[in-house]
């Protein structure tokens, strides 16, 4: 194996943890991951569509319509019209779906500070750059 690969490797192993953690903190919410990945889209990007988060996440939209369909009958998101385009609805967080996700982000949080003890903020941004990289030599190219 040539450096290149053990890096490639070790990547994807570190995804693989990462991941993994966070499918055991959602699970813990009463979240499968792909709730919980919605509940921090919709979060970080109110007022857009079910079509939005199927382009974000690459699903179809039969499968972004079912993960924001239960979501909606928990409660924790809310669909209205959406005035640009009768045919779409516009999803947004309720109150309880405020809350799971800000239990959410404070894991993300600790996570991402368990990840970088021991870096500096330099280390950090120039890791950070790294990966911007990694992900533009990816863009379009089917790798594996």
């Amino acid at each position: 194996m040539d450096d290149n690969q053990a890096v490639s490797r070790k990547i994807v192993i570190l995804g693989r943890k990462i991941r993994n953690k966070r499918n055991v903190f959602a699970k813990a919410l009463s979240l499968t991951s792909e709730q919980a990945d919605a509940l921090r889209y919709f979060a970080d990007a109110p007022r857009r569509t079910i079509t939005d988060f199927k382009d974000y996440r690459q699903i179809t939209h039969q499968t972004a319509r079912l993960i924001v369909k239960r979501l909606v009958d928990r409660q924790l998101l809310q669909l209205e019209a959406n005035p640009n385009d009768g045919r779409a609805k516009l999803v947004s967080l309720t109150a309880a779906g405020r809350v799971k996700w800000q239990q959410l982000d404070r894991h993300i949080a600790s996570t991402s500070q368990t990840l970088f003890t021991g870096f500096t903020p330099e280390e950090q941004r120039r890791f950070l750059a790294m990966l911007d990289q990694i992900s533009q030599n990816l863009e379009g190219v089917d790798v594996f």
